[in-house]
């Protein structure tokens, strides 16, 4: 039964109350619930909020009576909580709801069965209203009992500092939080470090470093440039944190001062053996470092990590023995099929942003060397690779102006360990579309598509033309509706947020169609938005799943001819070589280029990849100079290095055996020590969490240096290629090898 609002009809500016058993409401905002999965002892269900009338909803409440206790929550946050009475309200991003518009938020409750919300009163502040707070909103005795409803701050003297922490945003599956410290002496802090335990994971670190972790206790670092506190200064760093609900702050917080300069490393000391003992051991030789790395075998087994990411139904003679079928209702909640695809790293969540860029990267590897995919018996294995990849995407792309841009919710998944093929946890869809818009995840897959398209030209030119289509049909949705795709699927936001806006996936984009289709309307909008919005930002990053303005600028230069796009990739390459206007990129003690510490070794694979594709790019300068540079960083990757190992999974001496990936684990806990029982052939580990050679554990459970992943094996790949094409090598004859039993 439907009760119709109490009080002034639509249009007016007061208060309106609205009631309702459960389907919706006519008025003039309808509440919609919908339960999107139901296993028993919980359920995922989904509310969305359509605004109906011809004003704004600048804010709004919503009470409702739920028998079972809602345990996490997106899109909203509870205010208040008595026995089975819920008042919410919304995130800072969800308040307003547009003429027309609609919001959605969602919940998780226990146990699962019954139908949902009951006596739901609806509360919109139209246009300039202030939200009330008095008894028509809140009747009866509700206590408080914050869940996702963000911290109060927290300040702790320690020392001769404040430490302050403070909630910035709280969105349920995620949190951004910044931390001040203040020098409260009188003499200057020359360094410093803060400890603190807190529950979760930190997903990404800004103006500060993770030194450690250890169950939840983190110890963090200065960054190079802010380790020194002047006497009343201060310094803050910030970071993203899954899953939400923090209260209270940080637990056990300490803070330490340190000396300027680094403690030198203590004296190796020889012992000397007693006249007529027995002589002491000889250590243990490092392995020698091969003149030249079999890239051949390299570039195999990191094609083969693909494989092992894949989802839903497995084709037949799957080559991963130890991976089956799984996710296969993926889309069932939202009536589409998605099914199929890549899990983004040892987890099962498909996140597409990450995904496209993969195969954008995947793509333009076989497309700028192909001799090395052939030479190497690899060009087929690619071409399954980046059709399974590219098929998910088609089927995302479910309307002209809508795309499934993740399915799976980050915190429920990051709390399982265990096996894709018996995940249990529910599996929401998320989309961008129209009224959502997603303007970086529609861009990415226009260009994954788009580069797809040219990669399978020549051998299967129906599908090819089946990728352009879907490609130009994505960028006039990027195009035409304009918006962070992280407003919209906020669930992202604690993994891939969006940092770099929307500017550079537009132009990446109408830079891979230009070159996919010849056409000068896509030439002249990627070059209208890099002169407007790329070309003066700070070229002192790399190609990431955030950021493509370097990748697009050598498209541009590859399209054009022109100085302008030239200038920019030497300003970037001279950053990672030999230094640009006065900065560099971290360089350890054994070569490797460091630009940051989560996952270090993608940042550095990505910009050997594109300095390889650069360095063949007619007109380049110091082509040899990126020639040099990017063999030596892949080098140092499967081998030369101070450790004399590998940072690549069953590749090379003394490989990673503990990689962050649930599926190859074998173990039903991360922090088990022994060795991952199944061998994740070809995955690249994330690698030193510091400039520091020495700086990287192979541990499981420390998702910095240990964590694989799509994008952190995209342009390494590629990379491969390019060296397979230049040396001698040849792939395993018998790979893989037969799993043990």
């Amino acid at each position: 039964m439907i009760r119709r609002g109490i009080g002034a009809g639509s249009g007016t500016a007061a208060a309106l109350f609205c009631c309702l058993a459960m389907p919706a409401l006519a008025g003039p905002v309808s509440f919609q619930f919908k339960k999107q999965s139901d296993w028993g002892q919980g359920f995922v269900g989904e509310v969305t909020l359509t605004n109906q009338s011809g004003d704004d909803v600048k804010d709004w409440r919503v009470r409702f009576v739920l028998p079972q206790d809602i345990q996490g929550m997106w899109g909203a946050k509870i205010l208040k909580h008595d026995g089975d009475t819920y008042l919410l309200g919304p995130e800072d991003w969800a308040r307003q709801i547009r003429p027309g518009s609609k919001i959605a938020f969602g919940f998780q409750a226990a146990p699962g069965g019954g139908e949902g919300p009951r006596q739901v009163l609806f509360q919109p502040l139209i246009a300039g209203e202030a939200p009330k707070n008095g008894a028509p909103e809140t009747p009866g005795d509700v206590t408080e009992k914050p869940i996702y409803a963000g911290s109060p701050n927290v300040t702790a003297a320690a020392g001769k500092t404040d430490v302050q922490f403070r909630i910035l945003s709280d969105w349920g599956s995620g949190f951004q939080a910044e931390v001040a410290i203040r020098n409260t002496g009188a003499e200057p802090i020359p360094n410093w470090s803060l400890r603190f335990a807190l529950p979760g994971r930190i997903t990404g670190m800004w103006n500060a470093r993770i030194a450690s972790i250890s169950d939840d206790t983190y110890v963090i670092t200065a960054a190079s440039y802010n380790q020194a506190i002047p006497p009343g200064g201060e310094v803050r760093f910030g970071f993203l944190g899954a899953p939400g609900g923090v209260v209270g702050g940080p637990k056990n917080l300490a803070f330490s001062e340190t000396g300027a300069a680094v403690a030198p490393l203590p004296p190796v000391v020889t012992a000397t053996p007693a006249p007529g003992g027995p002589p002491p051991p000889s250590p243990t030789p490092l392995p020698a470092i091969p003149k030249i790395f079999n890239y051949a075998e390299a570039l195999q087994k990191a094609l083969y990590f693909y494989d092992a990411q894949r989802s839903g139904p497995l084709p037949k003679n799957f080559r991963v023995p130890w991976r089956g079928d799984s996710a296969l209702q993926d889309g069932a909640d939202a009536g589409v099929d998605l099914t199929g695809g890549y899990y983004d790293a040892g987890d099962g969540v498909k996140f597409a942003l990450p995904m496209a860029s993969s195969m954008t990267l995947l793509a333009w590897g076989g497309i700028e060397f192909p001799s090395g995919y052939e030479k190497s018996g690899q060009r087929g294995y690619l071409l399954d690779a980046v059709r399974w990849g590219d098929d998910w995407l088609m089927k995302a792309h479910a309307a002209p102006d809508v795309f499934y841009g993740q399915v799976g919710r980050g915190d429920l998944d990051h709390a399982y360990w265990g096996a894709p093929e018996t995940m249990q946890m529910p599996r929401p869809s998320f989309k961008v579309d129209a009224d959502h818009p997603g303007t970086e995840l529609a861009g990415e897959a226009a260009a994954a598509l788009a580069a797809g398209a040219i990669l399978f030209q020549k051998s299967d030119a129906d599908y090819a033309a089946r990728c352009l289509g879907h490609a130009r049909e994505l960028f006039e949705f990027a195009n035409r509706h304009r918006g962070a795709y992280s407003d919209a699927i906020s669930d992202a936001r604690a993994y891939y947020n969006s940092f770099s806006g929307y500017q550079d996936e537009l132009a990446w984009a109408a830079a891979w169609l230009a070159k996919a289709t010849g056409e000068a309307r896509y030439l002249a909008q990627a070059e209208e938005i890099f002169r407007n919005a790329l070309q003066r930002q700070i070229w002192h990053g790399t190609q990431s799943w955030d950021d493509k303005k370097y990748g697009t600028a050598i498209l541009l230069a590859q399209l054009t001819g022109k100085p302008e796009y030239f200038a920019a990739v030497n300003h970037w390459l001279d950053f990672w070589t030999v230094g640009d206007r006065g900065a560099r990129v971290q360089t350890t003690a054994g070569g490797l280029a460091w630009l940051d510490q989560w996952g270090s070794l993608r940042y550095t694979a990505n910009t050997a990849f594109l300095a390889l594709i650069y360095a063949q790019t007619r007109g380049a300068a110091h082509a040899d100079r990126a020639r040099e540079f990017a063999n030596r960083q892949i080098r140092y990757l499967l081998g030369d290095n101070p450790r004399r190992s590998s940072y690549v999974v069953g590749f090379g001496s003394n490989p990673p055996v503990r990689a962050h990936h649930r599926a190859a684990s074998g173990v039903s806990d991360v922090g088990d020590p022994a060795e991952n029982r199944h061998i994740l052939y070809g995955a690249l580990v994330g690698g030193p969490s510091a400039p520091d050679d020495l700086a990287y554990i192979d541990d499981r459970g420390n998702y910095i240096t240990n964590e694989v992943a799509l994008d952190y094996n995209a342009g390494f790949t590629g990379a491969l290629a390019a060296l397979a094409a230049e040396h001698d090598g040849r792939p395993l004859e018998n790979f893989p090898p037969l799993a043990p039993p």
